[in-house]
């Protein structure tokens, strides 16, 4: 493997307390090809079934549902160092239900999950550090997930918009932030009308109660009263 290749691993959670002797070694164990995607190419396709999960070591990768009637809603974004595919690469899963699709150039690393979850014969420390990784990430997944499904629980444009970015400012642990998506990404993964939603955010800044430009936000202290007063 690459040294390029090997540092952009080691800079992924899954590799955690894994040095890079043993994901050199590991790579045996757990089938691993390193793949490259051009930008819009479909890395798994809805209905798909898939036997690997990918690491991300180059570009972004947006997960997304196409309805019937062709509407897009995003899932999630993957960065590097971040995985793909983890709760439907194995034998008994059922097919993966979102297209992955490239939004640049991409090279992803796709190791086999039964090789994964199956104790090599060698039985090294550093695979089951890799599957307590494994675990590590999907607990974390759960969470962001259950954070997505708090917001469009939510039952107008005006309390998702709020309830997503005041999330974000928590993260954050600060009134300033830029978010991962542009306003028509930011539709889509609250699954609101875009018009609708650049309608409420204009209102929220004519009230005083965010600032705005592009993707950078500021929110603006007040009470719940005023915030829920023109829903």
């Amino acid at each position: 493997m690459e040294e390029k290749d090997l540092s952009e691993l080691k800079k992924a959670r899954i590799f955690n307390n894994i040095t890079g002797d043993e994901i050199e070694s590991l790579m045996d164990c757990v089938r691993g090809q390193i793949r490259s995607f051009p930008k819009d190419d479909i890395v798994f396709s809805a209905g798909e079934k898939i036997d690997s999960i990918g690491v991300l070591m180059e570009g972004q990768l947006q997960v997304e549902s196409v309805d019937y009637w062709g509407n897009t809603a995003i899932i999630s974004l993957i960065d590097p160092g971040e995985i793909v595919g983890e709760a439907y690469a194995s034998a008994d899963a059922e097919p993966i239900p979102n297209d992955v699709i490239a939004l640049s150039d991409c090279r992803i690393l796709f190791m086999n999950m039964h090789s994964i979850l199956t104790e090599c014969q060698r039985a090294c420390s550093f695979h089951n550090q890799l599957i307590q990784n494994l675990y590590t990430i999907a607990t974390r997944r759960n969470r962001y997930m259950n954070r997505k499904i708090s917001h469009m629980s939510k039952r107008t444009t005006r309390e998702k918009l709020l309830s997503y970015l005041s999330d974000i400012a928590q993260q954050k642990n600060s009134s300033h932030f830029t978010i991962p998506f542009d306003r028509q990404q930011l539709a889509d993964y609250l699954c609101i009308d875009r018009a609708a939603m650049s309608t409420e955010i204009s209102k929220l800044q004519k009230e005083g109660f965010i600032k705005t430009n592009r993707n950078h936000f500021e929110l603006i202290a007040c009470n719940e009263t005023d915030l829920q007063a023109d829903k």
